[in-house]
């Protein structure tokens, strides 16, 4: 049972990762509506299609949660840049697009974890 607490308290920022973005993916998916008509997705609108953003946040977001369970230090590795990606986009693309909002400051925070998970290296044995 320690072992699992130390391992949770290690992996703690992975785990938060990985499970907002499977929750703001589900919240995408589950309401297609805000990506069809809320202005302030416009921008994304025009790169991606409304209905792979939800679900490619939830894949990645589980991909990468079940990599820091089973310890896949590979797949975290290439995932990250991917998390960082993402989550950078969005949020560039939330500050540039009218009316003002407060979105990007969740998916800069995101971005930044995403960022720091890398740089932190969050990829120890055991």
């Amino acid at each position: 049972m320690q072992k699992i607490k130390e391992h949770i308290i290690y992996y703690y920022y992975s785990y938060l990762l990985a499970l907002l973005s499977i929750v703001y993916g589900w919240q995408l998916t589950a309401h297609p509506d805000i990506l069809q008509t809320y202005k302030v997705y416009q921008r994304l609108r025009n790169v991606f299609d409304h209905r792979f953003i939800g679900l490619f946040f939830i894949s990645l977001g589980l991909v990468y949660g079940l990599a820091t369970i089973t310890n896949q230090k590979k797949i975290k590795q290439l995932s990250l840049p991917v998390f960082s990606f993402i989550w950078t986009f969005f949020s560039l693309s939330f500050i540039l697009t009218e009316p003002p909002n407060t979105v990007w400051a969740f998916t800069l925070g995101m971005a930044l974890l995403s960022f720091g998970i890398s740089i932190r290296g969050d990829f120890k044995d055991g």
